[in-house]
């Protein structure tokens, strides 16, 4: 075996191993510092290794994230918002993560295994790298709708929208409203965000004739 190939099983390990985001982001920090220290040195099979792992690491702190309790003041720290309820928890600033890191890393924990692993290869293979931008263009191409929300907030979301359709409202409309007070609450909008609502700002000028600035 390879130096390098040594230190990337070693890698692989440490982060089958880890049990804090600290310990990952030390990984995520020494593979980014590789990555770098390859591209001066123009070592295509260490940029592949050190992107690679940089990677794994980010979809390793999604899992962790997904699977945290969210904190106080944390609300966003998924894909999707929802209210924070555990005080003991760190919040996304105090951990030194964005928002958007947030819904990236967690995008791409939420890929199957050997989805993950073929677009690791395919990314290898095509750009000579793996990077976030590329493996999380597959996990949203490819991502499944999922089962319906459940819990307070969905629940109150259905009812509301139930009442409306109750009094002869447009559903339209109903959502509209649900769809801007969210944005009026919101901190921030995640990349995730940021496409559905130029989605629905394309979907809106098509039908009406009318085109705004993008979002």
């Amino acid at each position: 075996m390879t130096t390098q190939l040594v230190r990337y099983e070693q890698a692989r390990t440490a982060l089958a191993a880890v049990h804090s985001y600290d310990e990952v982001k030390d990984i995520m920090d020494q593979a980014e510092r590789a990555a770098v220290y390859a591209r001066q040195a123009n070592d295509s099979e260490l940029i592949k290794y050190a992107t690679e792992i940089r990677v794994r690491a980010q979809r390793r702190a999604g899992e962790m994230l997904a699977q945290t309790p969210k904190a106080t003041g944390a609300a966003g720290i998924g894909p999707i918002a929802v209210e924070a309820t555990d005080r003991n928890q760190p919040t996304l600033a105090e951990m030194g993560i964005t928002k958007d890191q947030s819904s990236n890393w967690q995008a791409l924990a939420s890929m199957s295994d050997a989805h993950f692993e073929a677009t690791v290869e395919a990314a290898k293979d095509t750009a000579g790298e793996v990077t976030t931008a590329f493996m999380l263009r597959e996990a949203r191409r490819c991502r499944p709708h999922g089962k319906p929300k459940t819990g307070p907030k969905a629940d109150a979301i259905r009812q509301e929208l139930k009442a409306a359709d109750e009094r002869g409202a447009s559903m339209l409309c109903s959502y509209a409203r649900l769809l801007l007070n969210a944005i009026l609450a919101s901190e921030g909008l995640t990349e995730d965000e940021r496409e559905l609502l130029a989605q629905i700002q394309k979907a809106t000028a098509e039908k009406t004739g009318v085109f705004c600035n993008e979002v």
